[in-house]
């Protein structure tokens, strides 16, 4: 046989290999179950969020056809077009009853509008669910029975105790919101929605909202107790309390807690529209207004102006939460973190189109499978090996089952959410499994709907969305009823101190509280030598916090003191930093930082050379035959063609490329030998990294090209990239 015919064999013996490998590890583990149950939440999450975004859709437009109703003088005025016609303008005795008659149906289409802005996405969370069992989703019991609870009894929502008002625009809206409620609860719940529900906290510092703050502080108080400095800390999501608090700003009551932000929106909670009712803000809008009405409906005799209306209108407006420019003045970060990020192109492909840079309505949704997993093995010979012989091992295995592989229990993996219960997430998340729509609509020539501020009939389309793409803030994701954590949020909004008694289940959020405010009690004689975790009587200037960041440490000094010779800290650092005996020690967050893991020092040969006589050298040399010879170096290797930058014994530094801030950073080993591979950083800018900052001498998520042959690998750049993922963006569901 030639060579020519033996050709590929090897491959397809290989991929006979593989496929059989792929058969049995999908059989034996039920990969495929989780793939199908993936697959299954992914498309009914998505067809869910794209029904809900159309109700929404239709909503806005059937509330815009309804302001371009008010403003039409022929539609109006019309007698064909109502049961009950207008007196005789002309006549004198009559101007009075026209003017009230006419202000009756302005009111009416202002509830007729304010029913829309209910019931509308309602019926839109009510076709999400059809839409989300149609594929495969199954509906649960009861998820919003605590909701409909707090419709009913909760404060927020009943006015004479200072909540939602019973009546909005004429329209006594609680009981067909809360029965058109309960019959979708009735009909079970395949997916939960995103809602800008009544009571939602604002707290400062953020950080009160968020569960595994609190889980942070015990975790560090736990390191203290086991250890006096400790050796691991957590302060990350408290690192920027740590930084700008002062003792003086934990005195009293330095929590606040507000709920006047988050009233009642006066609509629907569930797929909130985003509306209000009002005049148009600015001097004279009308003029913009009408013109924008005689391109909408061009044989409609519009009133043009302010004056000309026929009564005190209310037009059904956008809420603050659509416009770009109202977030530009009150949020700092926006333009940044959100606006520029987003809209930009800096993470999409192109820029988003002018006629869409705008915040308003999103409907997102969220649901999750249950899959029962089965794990199958071969037997294990583990029980039979003490068997006096084989065959008597051989005869036990036939006996308990004669298989390749049999079945071992079952497991169960929840695929998509785990918003199961109230508990299951905190007030704010860091993620979202679920899937996104958002209605798209435009005005003339490219320009947004917002740039007027009236709701008109102008929305065309909806689109789905990244989940990370912008959706309005102060949103979340409707649950089943209030966490713990909102129970405690809501008691601590009304405390002065932290003395009180909290709900039941809900100490562990106090408790952490007092710890970071008042920190441990010092170390007493006979204790062992343990750290004491109290509520309060910590010993003065060793209050936990100080771990993190001791607003006594001198920084000035400790640069003065260990600049030259940062490769040190390591070695002394249990000595220095502060504890209970060294009050003046930089705290976690001002310490150095040490990384490691990094590309090692190696012993690079061409720097091996004769010294010529009478040329002055400061590094290390040795004599060889009379002559002076400079000591091979260690040096950085990097890149992918051998490329070495030399690294200095006496100062133990290496100059390398600051991939953050541009220019040049500098390395500083703590080892200068060969497999060297901890060490510390000084940026382009003169400043030591410390703990909680990134590594500005690795290019992360790069791509690097091989250095020859075709393709190329995401993890190959010089300077060891990691998974450091310094995403940006909008508030999380």
């Amino acid at each position: 046989m030639t060579r020519r015919g033996q050709s590929g064999q090897v491959l397809l013996t290989g991929i006979t290999m593989m496929v059989v490998l792929l058969l049995i590890i999908l059989y034996a583990f039920d990969v495929h179950n989780v793939i199908r149950a993936k697959m299954k939440v992914e498309i009914a999450q998505q067809a869910a969020a794209m029904t809900g975004a159309n109700w929404q859709k239709e909503s806005l437009n059937l509330i815009g056809e309804i302001n371009l109703l008010k403003a039409s003088a022929l539609l109006m005025e019309g007698s064909e077009n109502w049961k009950t016609p207008l007196p005789d303008r002309n006549d004198p005795e009559n101007e009075q009853k026209w003017k009230e008659a006419m202000q009756a149906r302005l009111d009416l289409l202002t509830e007729m509008q304010t029913r829309v802005s209910f019931i509308g996405p309602l019926i839109g969370f009510a076709a999400a669910q059809q839409a989300a069992k149609s594929n495969g989703l199954d509906g649960r019991q009861g998820v919003l029975s605590k909701y409909l609870e707090l419709l009913e009894n909760d404060s927020r929502y009943i006015e004479e105790q200072g909540g939602a008002p019973k009546i909005i625009n004429n329209y006594n809206w609680r009981e067909p919101y809360r029965d058109l409620v309960a019959k979708i609860n009735d009909s079970r719940i395949a997916v939960y929605p995103n809602a800008r529900t009544a009571g939602m906290p604002e707290t400062w510092p953020r950080q009160l909202t968020n569960k595994h703050f609190y889980d942070e502080i015990w975790r560090c108080a736990g390191a203290v107790a086991a250890k006096d400095p400790p050796k691991e800390h957590y302060w990350n999501l408290t690192s920027s309390i740590l930084r700008s608090m002062t003792d003086k700003d934990f005195q009293g009551k330095w929590w606040k807690i507000s709920y006047q932000n988050n009233k009642f929106p006066n609509e629907s909670e569930i797929f909130t529209l985003g509306v209000e009712f009002g005049d148009p803000r600015g001097e004279d809008p009308y003029e913009k207004i009408s013109e924008q009405f005689r391109r909408l409906g061009p044989d409609l005799r519009t009133y043009g102006s302010q004056a000309e209306l026929p009564g005190a209108m209310k037009w059904c407006l956008y809420d603050d939460w659509w416009f770009v420019d109202r977030y530009r003045e009150t949020r700092s970060d926006y333009e940044s973190d959100h606006f520029n990020f987003w809209f930009n192109a800096e993470v999409l492909r192109d820029e988003v189109k002018p006629q869409y840079k705008y915040e308003g309505p999103a409907a997102y949704v969220e649901g999750y499978v249950d899959v029962q997993s089965s794990v199958r093995v071969r037997p294990s010979v583990r029980p039979y090996e003490n068997s006096r012989r084989s065959r008597n091992a051989r005869a036990a295995l036939r006996r308990r089952e004669n298989n390749i592989i049999f079945k071992r229990g079952t497991t169960t993996s929840r695929v998509g959410t785990t918003r199961g219960e109230p508990d299951d997430s905190d007030v704010s998340t860091s993620y979202r499994p679920g899937s996104i729509a958002k209605v798209l609509g435009e005005l003339d020539q490219e320009t947004p709907p917002t740039e007027i501020e009236l709701v008109l009939p102008v929305f065309k389309k909806v689109s789905p969305m990244p989940t990370f793409m912008p959706i309005p803030y102060g949103f979340q994701v409707l649950k089943p009823g209030y966490s713990k954590l909102e129970e405690f949020l809501a008691w601590l909004a009304d405390q002065d101190t932290l003395d009180g008694t909290p709900p039941d289940g809900t100490e562990y959020f106090l408790q952490a509280l007092r710890l970071l405010a008042n920190g441990v009690k010092g170390r007493a004689e006979g204790n062992g030598g343990k750290v004491e975790l109290t509520e309060n009587g910590s010993v003065s200037g060793k209050a936990l916090r100080y771990y993190g960041y001791n607003p006594k440490f001198d920084r000035a000094a400790w640069d003065k003191e260990f600049g030259d010779r940062i490769y040190e800290w390591k070695a002394v650092r249990d000595k220095r930093v502060f504890q209970q005996t060294v009050l003046d020690g930089p705290g976690w967050l001002q310490e150095p930082k040490l990384f490691g893991n990094g590309p090692s020092l190696v012993p690079h040969e061409t720097l091996i050379r004769e010294i010529p006589e009478g040329e002055t050298f400061d590094g290390p040399t040795k004599i060889v035959d009379g002559k002076r010879w400079e000591v091979s170096q260690f040096a950085l290797k990097y890149g992918h063609e051998s490329k070495y930058r030399p690294i200095r014994h006496d100062t133990h530094k290496v100059e390398v490329p600051d991939t953050i801030n541009g220019g040049t950073a500098t390395r500083i080993y703590v080892n200068v030998s060969k497999n060297s591979s901890q060490y510390y950083v000084i940026n382009s800018r003169g400043r030591l990294v410390l703990s909680g900052e990134n590594d500005p001498t690795i290019l992360y998520n790069n791509w690097w090209p091989r250095s020859s042959g075709g393709g190329g690998s995401s993890t190959t750049s010089p300077w060891n990239p990691g998974g450091y993922d310094n995403q940006r963006g909008p508030s999380r569901l």
